[in-house]
């Protein structure tokens, strides 16, 4: 999946907009975030001047007290609900660096085969150094760097195939000395979170791995002096793997299976761990995806749609290697997991025989009617009746309180043309956008249903070949539903 895709997704944008508008895009993460820069750089200098020397010295020796001082939890940048499988994981050992206009500290980490979770916090130590600290152009491409240090255990590897678009592989840089080994650049992705101290900024890093452990990363500031690193452990968590060596039917993301030649996926392995899920196997489309479910010790059986946030999909070519890459929405406890489902047939995670299970026609995939933005530069709305019908929920219109009720697995969205807040189970919810009535038919943003039911959507589209390659166009097609 293209970087843009996964942003887009995560931030509540309907699919791929077919005119992705840059501005509107930084102003929903910032939303998501909570990390309206400017409104906070305002607050701050309409306080009282702080003693800065005072900050500097607690920065400097805060160590481990510094978690429970100020009560983060660092899984909670990436993971709803409750964390606790994954707290045995944590390493909350504050580690920190100076050099007299910055102190970078490492707050926590954890990790598994997959990726490494990071918690960071950068204090500045002087009015000017505050200055750029809360400016636009403090967060870049150069903002941070996490280095592979030579000698750890999975230095030497090969680098990852590039997992698309917007997801770089690890890289080597130049040697840091005559006769030694270079570093590894590592790929990561960036959250802001929030700071209760007016002269820090904290972040969250989902650091890429290489496919060996790693027992060491560095990580830098780009302001600080080069050389200002904080070294950090790695202990990675234990995985699972399930062997499966099967084939069958995937399921797509952007291109409509009338273009498809075949939709076969074999799936080989599945490596699970208390924070991701990672697919082995091989393709005949490279936009095909695995459709994974797994049936939890008290019977229930959760969707991938309920239970993953897709992350990355290294193919390889010619060979039709592929690895799929997937963060659990909730840690998880392995020992709450019996099975994995996967065509039809059910794979213990205790490694006894699968057996069949019965298809269940509700979790098909199905398209949705694409209906008109809600915004100048909004992309596609969803019509609100036809999908909560499609997926075999209830819709209630409410002619008094001009109000549509959408319930779906328990769950009931309620919602209000003209109004960006909506309801779910009760709860205001603030929408990106207004629901609006189009021909009578009332749409809304898709994400506030992705959210709400644990749904995956995207729209479709395929090239126009009408036209001239030099003028390419996309067709946007309908929705594409995964239950």
């Amino acid at each position: 999946m293209a970087r843009l895709d996964e942003l887009w997704q995560e931030t509540g944008g309907p699919g791929l907009p077919p005119h992705l508008d840059v501005k509107r895009v930084k102003a929903r993460v910032n939303a998501v975030l909570d990390a309206n820069h400017t409104e906070r750089k305002v607050y701050m200098r309409q306080k009282w001047r702080i003693a800065l020397a005072a900050a500097a010295a607690l920065a400097l020796i805060t160590g481990t007290a510094f978690a429970a001082a100020t009560h983060w939890d660092m899984l909670t940048a990436w993971f709803q609900g409750d964390t606790a499988p994954g707290q045995a994981y944590v390493d909350g050992q504050a580690r920190s660096v100076s050099d007299g206009n910055y102190t970078l500290t490492v707050e926590g980490s954890a990790a598994d085969e997959q990726s490494i979770y990071l918690t960071l916090c950068v204090t500045a130590l002087s009015d000017e150094a505050r200055e750029y600290l809360l400016s636009e152009q403090f967060v870049s491409m150069d903002t941070f760097s996490v280095h592979l240090l030579p000698g750890s255990s999975g230095f030497g590897m090969d680098a990852p195939a590039s997992s698309g678009p917007g997801e770089a592989p690890a890289v080597a840089m130049p040697s840091s000395g005559p006769g030694k080994a270079p570093e590894v650049a590592m790929a990561f992705s960036t959250r802001e979170l929030a700071s209760s101290d007016e002269n820090s900024r904290r972040f969250a890093l989902d650091v890429a791995t290489l496919p060996a452990s790693i027992d060491t990363l560095r990580v830098r500031c780009g302001c600080m002096e080069k050389g200002k690193a904080v070294d950090v452990p790695i202990a990675p968590a234990a995985s699972l793997t399930v062997t499966i060596n099967a084939s069958g039917e995937g399921v797509l993301f952007l291109t409509p299976a009338e273009t498809m030649d075949s939709l076969s996926l074999t799936i080989r392995e599945i490596v699970l761990s208390p924070f991701s899920c990672t697919v082995y196997g091989s393709y005949s489309s490279g936009d095909v995806y695995p459709n994974l479910r797994f049936r939890m010790k008290d019977g229930t059986v959760l969707t991938q749609a309920q239970t993953l946030n897709p992350i990355a999909a290294s193919l390889r070519r010619p060979s039709g290697e592929c690895k799929y890459n997937y963060r659990f929405k909730q840690v998880q406890d392995l020992d709450s997991i019996t099975s994995v489902i996967v065509f039809d047939r059910e794979y213990p995670l205790d490694g006894s025989r699968s057996v069949p299970v019965q298809h269940d026609p509700a979790l098909d995939p199905f398209t949705v009617t694409r209906m008109e933005p809600l915004s100048e530069t909004g992309g596609y709305s969803i019509p609100a009746q036809e999908l909560t019908e499609k997926l075999g929920g209830t819709y209630t219109w409410d002619a008094a309180g001009q109000t549509a009720a959408c319930t779906y697995r328990g769950v009931t969205v309620t919602l209000k043309a003209g109004s960006t807040t909506a309801l779910v189970d009760g709860q205001e919810t603030e929408l990106s956008e207004a629901p609006a009535e189009q021909g009578g038919i009332l749409t809304a943003d898709s994400g506030v249903f992705r959210d709400a039911w644990g749904i995956d959507c995207c729209l479709q589209r395929v090239n126009d070949t009408s036209v001239p390659e030099d003028q390419f166009e996309l067709i946007w097609l309908d929705w594409y539903i995964i239950p």
